[in-house]
């Protein structure tokens, strides 16, 4: 099972998937297959279960699954996802609700990442908020002891 850094925001816009690392300033651009796939890792869907998913909209094929464990790999390597120890039993249960197939061959899920405002999004103020949110900062610690 997998379960999305805390350190990443997502949003979907128009079909497009994107995400940003708020620690590194990285952010990152998936095709719509990707995005299936991040939505599917969202609800606590296991690697074995995304595989399924995909064979039965296009068909048991080996490079399928071959794409599909190449990217969740570039997740994991990105610090975009990571393993969270539960049992891929824990979501047998899980049926799709909005996978769709999107054309008559599976799509390789594809992810593009860009640093080119690393320094705008680390700087970003929000990142100095207090619990109580914007544009409360948080608090210095100053021990003068």
């Amino acid at each position: 099972m997998f379960e999305i850094s805390p350190q990443v925001i997502h949003e979907n816009i128009d079909g497009e998937t994107m995400l940003v690392r708020l620690d590194t300033g990285n952010y990152y651009s998936m095709n719509q297959t990707g995005g299936q796939i991040w939505s599917l890792i969202e609800k606590g869907v296991s690697e074995v279960q995304i595989i399924s998913e995909f064979t039965a909209l296009y068909g048991s094929d080996k490079n399928i699954t071959e794409q599909i464990r190449i990217f969740i790999k570039q997740l994991i390597a990105e610090d975009l996802i990571f393993q969270n120890g539960n049992s891929p039993e824990a979501t047998d249960a899980f049926k799709p609700d909005s996978l769709q197939k999107l054309t008559d061959s599976f799509e390789s899920p594809l992810i593009s990442k860009y640093s080119d405002m690393q320094e705008l999004l680390i700087l970003d103020p929000i990142h100095d908020v207090s619990d109580a949110g914007w544009p409360n900062t948080k608090p210095e610690n100053n021990s003068n002891g």
